[in-house]
């Protein structure tokens, strides 16, 4: 009897620690290769919005908008962009916006909210960006080739940003 009760303990004690999600990264790891590689991309392929607005850059990751390590952030100063950390932005009255407090400049935000193992060397990632009250979020296809990572699907899900129409004449 005891061993069942043991067993019995075990298993609920597994279960407890399972994500139910199989094969989803822990949020440790969407700072790894991974994680790095979607941001990457994410940057080379963000919209100009407000062109004439210089743009501070912050990465959360998870659904409930974790910010990520300084370390994290300081792999992408090869981009000379102004990365901040999450937890110094401030919330501005009257219009409740993010701020970086610093500059007083809305940050341009970039959400991993989500990597899943999808087969060898293969993920699913979703990840969005934001800024101010326009925002976009994609399902990326990454794959790992030799020792880089590649984006080799885009899917927009869901956003209210909208390209803005060119004119011809």
């Amino acid at each position: 009897m005891p061993h069942r009760l043991f067993l019995l303990l075990c298993i609920f004690v597994l279960a407890a620690c399972d994500s139910g999600e199989p094969n989803r990264l822990s949020l440790d790891d969407y700072e790894g290769g991974e994680g790095e590689a979607v941001v990457r991309h994410m940057l080379k392929n963000l919209p100009a919005i407000d062109p004439e607005v210089p743009k501070v850059y912050t990465v959360v990751k998870g659904p409930n908008l974790q910010s990520t390590g300084i370390p994290f952030v300081r792999r992408m100063e090869d981009t000379k962009l102004t990365f901040i950390s999450g937890e110094v932005l401030t919330m501005r009255e009257p219009d409740k916006s993010i701020v970086d407090p610093r500059s007083g400049l809305s940050p341009m935000t970039i959400q991993l909210h989500e990597i899943k193992l999808t087969g060898t060397d293969a993920w699913e990632v979703i990840a969005g960006w934001a800024y101010k009250k326009t925002y976009e979020r994609y399902r990326y296809k990454l794959i790992k080739k030799a020792d880089a990572y590649e984006v080799i699907e885009t899917s927009r899900l869901e956003g209210n940003y909208v390209k803005p129409s060119v004119n011809v004449k």
